[in-house]
């Protein structure tokens, strides 16, 4: 009996060995999370006390509109990627919000700054809102944002104003690292347009279009 029961105990062994190998290879890929980030030179904590601007609602395709990356393949004007793998933390949207509040704060030399939804604790100077077309990667080799802004003043009325900005950006890698910098870039391009606009109306010096094209990057 002795030898059956060894017998029995080393099956039993293989057999959860061979579970533990099954439930390794099963494993699913690791999810990394990444954020979009202002690229501008001056920190928004170093600003000052300048013009009160909100940012935000910002509207982006629906297909954009979830924490997983979705880019568009070089040969396929109607096909789209998803990566499972590869997400947004906190969303699309929000991260477009947060980098495009970062950098006009920074550009604008103000700290007064309030990112929709929050309200904002004193009377806004101007508000901001986006309509994004496009803003996705484009076959690993460019990144391609367009998008209609309209700027309302605050207290003191007047406007809407309203733009159309262009930019086309080289992904400057193949890694993932490269295509968040990709964004990043196009939004400081964004924030460099809208702000020169509000610049403009402040010192009075605005019409009521301000359409700008950025040339490919």
């Amino acid at each position: 009996m002795k030898p059956l029961r060894q017998l029995a105990s080393c099956r039993a062994a293989a057999i959860v060995a061979a579970g533990l190998a099954l439930s390794c290879l099963g494993r699913s890929p690791t999810v990394s999370f990444y954020t979009m980030n202002s690229v501008s030179d001056r920190p928004t904590a170093e600003a000052s006390d300048g013009l009160a601007i909100g940012v935000g609602p910002v509207r982006v395709p629906r297909y954009l509109d979830r924490s997983e990356w979705v880019t568009r393949p070089g040969d396929s004007t109607s096909r789209l990627e998803i990566d499972d793998y590869r997400h947004w933390a906190g969303g699309f949207s929000s991260n477009v919000l947060s980098a495009l509040g970062e950098n006009l704060g920074a550009k604008l030399d103000t700290q007064r700054v309030v990112v929709y939804p929050a309200e904002a604790p004193f009377p806004l100077d101007y508000r901001v809102s986006v309509n994004f077309q496009a803003f996705e990667g484009i076959g690993g080799e460019a990144l391609v944002l367009r998008a209609r802004w309209v700027i309302r003043a605050g207290s003191a009325g007047g406007g809407p104003w309203s733009g159309q900005s262009t930019i086309r950006r080289r992904i400057g890698g193949a890694g993932s690292d490269a295509l968040v910098a990709a964004h990043n870039e196009a939004l400081d391009l964004l924030a460099d347009a809208i702000a020169s606009w509000i610049e403009s109306l402040a010192m009075g010096n605005a019409g009521t279009d301000a359409s700008e094209n950025q040339p490919p990057g």
